[in-house]
This record gives structure tokens, C-alpha cells and sequence, in this order.
């Protein structure tokens, strides 16, 4: 076996191996539905480089040139499951205009004028643009995470590699037509090489996003609670500390609050509809904390709300429309019964408090809520601010 054989065995050694590592990952990760793209990808890429090596072409120009067709689905493959990660897709009738320009002429190539080397600048052409368009339509913004970015550069890398990998290579040598003179071409050995090199670079970059998503959800799950979507209590104070002790978020408030009577809601209702009731609380608290703001449940019906720059007025502003809104909600949740209400209880913090202190006054102005009547807001510059409308 020749060297340029032996690296061109590579090329379908490789892509079974990534292929059966990327099978199990998915069937254990059904929730991100791209990693099968990921699978398709590699699998059309073994197919592509198996037929290249094991099947030679000859000269009854009735052998089908797969290897073309299979890259240019294996590219296809690629930039969707790029796409589908973050919710996106290929443009579908660009994609059909480019694969079917590029097939035509490399059938034009095989079938009408037997030219090797140009099908091999045509297929990498194809390929090469369905990954640009692919990377295009990816861009990132700036607020994307690291990973995001990371992966939109190697799928720019990658379009750009395969686009100009046959005029590079094309510098080593010729490609002849005829099948014992192209395996020991040094253009296919370099095309060859090429092509391994860029699979294992897609390949771990792949599995790198999929891990590193995966220890993303693990962490996740540690700090997030699983009803309401909010952050648990663990992972509300960790988020807490960070604006406390970074000191650009002043004025912050913070704002507990909690359901009233809501075992009576338990037990007349059932689990379901109180269940149902702590949603809309978390959903009405995360929606006017607003982007900059932190909730999350710390109790079974109590919440914590922590406000960054938000002074003392503005807080209560935002707690009063969550009140009045979820005073109003029950008479739907509970088809009819009476309202459901919650008490509030708000503390600004004071430079160089600790956490636990501002939850400790903040609880205390909540407790003095329940105290006189429940469904209303207590503050620290005030006794009571808001009294529910009776």
C-alpha cells in the first residue's frame, strides 16, 4: 500500500470513528436534535472518502461519481446542524441552486469531457460555498456566548480552506485521469491530506460545542429551579453576590415576596392549579424585573426579586404592577374563585451589607405585609405603601 493510500484510507477510518462517537451522543441528548446532523455529516464523509479509496473509476463512464454528491450533502449536513443549534436553517432554494449547479458540472466533467481535477475544483467549489452561505447566515452578535463565535469562525475557516484547497494543491503536481496514475498523484495526496486534516478539526470542534453545552445544562440544572424556569435559591444567591460585591449596580433593591394562603389554594384546588399559580407569580416577577433583574423561588411559594439599578420608588413601581396583576390572574387560574394575592416585602441595599442582612430586613418588611392584612407592599421608608382595592 502507498503512502498516498494509506492517507487516503484515513479519511474513512476517521469519519466511521467520529460517526460511532456521535451516534451515542445524540441518543442520549434527543433534546438538541442538530447533534443528527452532526451524525449525517460524518457518515456522508466516510461514505465520500470509502468510495474514493475502494472504488476506482474507470473508463465505461458508467460509474456514478458519488463522492461528489456525498460531500456535497456531507457540507449540507455540516452547516444545517450549525444552524439548527442556534435555531436557524440554510436557506433552502440557495442551497438547491448551488448543489444542482455544482453536480451538473461535474457530471458535465465525467460524462461529456473526463476531467478529474476539474470535477475535484467544482465539488470543492460547491462545498465550499454551502458552507460560506452556511457561516453567513450564522453570524454572531455580540452578545452570543463564546462558544457560539468559536464555532461561526471554524465554519468560516473551513468554507475558506475547502474554496481554495485545490488551487493550493494544485502547486504540487497535476491530476491525471487515469486510475493508477491519480492514486499516486501528489494532488490527491495533498487533497487527501487536506480532507483529513479538516475532519478532525470539524470533528472535535463539534464534540467540544456538544460537551461543553452538556456541562453548560449540568450546571444549569444545579441552579435552576425546574417549575418556574427562575433561578433556585442556590442559584439566586450566587447571582446576588456577584451584583453585591461588584458595585456598578447601585441603586439595587431587593423585593421578597410571597403567596398568601397558599396551602388553602393547595388543598381546595389541588397540586396542579397551585402549581399553576406559583408559574404565574414567576412569570409576572420575571417579565417586570426586566432584563438586568434576577429572580428566583427560594421557597416553596416564596420569591425573591433582586432589582440592579433600581432605587427604592422604582421597585416598589415594579412591585405594585405585579401585585395588581396577580391579584387579577387568580380569577382566571382558579376559573372563578377568589383572587390570589401575594405580600411583598422591599429593602435597598446599603453599602457594604452583607447579603444575608438584606434578605434579613427585606423578610422583616414582608412579615410586617402579612401582619397587617396580607396582598399589600411594606417598605423601609414607609409602614404600608400599597393596600390591595377591595
Amino acid at each position: 500500500m502507498s503512502g498516498n493510500q494509506l492517507i487516503a484510507l484515513l479519511g474513512p477510518t476517521i469519519g466511521a470513528i467520529f460517526t460511532a462517537f456521535l451516534v451515542p451522543l445524540w441518543l442520549n441528548n434527543r433534546s438538541r436534535p442538530y447533534i443528527i446532523y452532526f451524525v449525517g455529516t460524518f457518515a456522508f464523509y466516510t461514505l465520500a472518502t470509502g468510495t474514493q479509496f475502494f472504488v476506482v473509476p474507470d473508463d465505461s463512464k458508467t460509474y456514478l461519481p458519488l463522492p461528489a454528491i456525498c460531500f456535497l450533502i456531507c457540507a449540507a449536513l455540516l452547516g444545517e446542524g450549525c444552524l439548527r443549534r442556534q435555531e436557524r436553517s440554510l436557506n433552502y432554494p440557495l442551497t438547491g441552486v448551488i448543489c444542482i449547479a455544482t453536480l451538473i458540472g461535474v457530471l458535465y466533467y465525467f460524462y461529456v469531457e473526463r476531467d478529474l481535477g476539474t470535477r475535484i475544483f467544482i465539488t470543492s467549489a460547491g462545498c465550499g460555498v454551502l458552507l460560506a452561505t452556511a457561516a453567513y447566515r450564522l453570524r454572531p452578535s455580540p452578545s452570543d456566548p463564546f462558544v457560539s463565535k468559536f464555532l461561526f469562525a471554524i465554519l468560516v475557516v473551513v468554507s475558506i480552506q475547502i474554496l481554495l484547497r485545490p488551487l493550493v494543491i494544485a502547486s504540487l503536481g497535476r491530476v491525471t485521469n487515469g486510475a493508477e496514475a491519480s492514486q499516486e498523484s501528489f494532488f490527491l495526496l495533498g487533497l487527501h491530506f487536506s480532507l483529513v486534516i479538516s475532519a478532525v478539526v470539524i470533528g472535535l470542534t463539534l464534540f467540544a460545542v456538544i460537551v461543553l453545552e452538556m456541562a453548560t445544562d449540568l450546571r444549569r440544572q444545579s441552579t435552576v429551579d425546574v417549575l418556574t424556569g427562575t433561578y433556585n435559591r442556590r442559584g439566586f444567591y450566587d447571582q446576588a453576590l456577584w451584583h453585591l460585591e461588584n458595585g456598578v449596580s447601585r441603586p439595587i433593591c431587593l423585593v421578597l415576596c410571597d403567596i398568601d394562603h397558599f396551602k388553602n389554594i393547595n388543598d381546595t384546588y389541588g397540586h396542579l392549579k397551585g402549581d399553576h399559580v406559583i408559574r404565574e407569580l414567576a412569570k409576572l416577577l420575571t417579565i417586570h424585573a426586566g432584563p438586568n433583574g434576577i429572580v428566583g423561588r427560594i421557597g416553596g411559594e416564596e420569591f425573591a426579586m433582586l432589582l440592579p439599578q433600581s432605587p427604592l420608588r422604582a421597585a416598589k413601581s415594579i412591585s405594585e404592577h405585579v401585585r395588581s396583576l396577580f391579584e387579577i390572574s387568580g380569577r382566571t387560574t382558579l376559573r372563578g374563585a377568589p383572587c390570589t394575592s401575594a405580600s411583598f416585602g422591599i429593602a435597598s441595599h446599603r453599602p457594604g451589607e452583607p447579603l444575608q442582612e438584606l434578605i434579613s430586613r427585606a423578610d422583616s418588611y414582608l412579615y410586617a405585609a402579612k401582619r397587617s392584612g396580607r396582598n399589600r407592599i411594606c417598605s423601609e421608608d414607609d409602614a404600608l405603601d400599597y393596600r390591595a382595592s377591595a
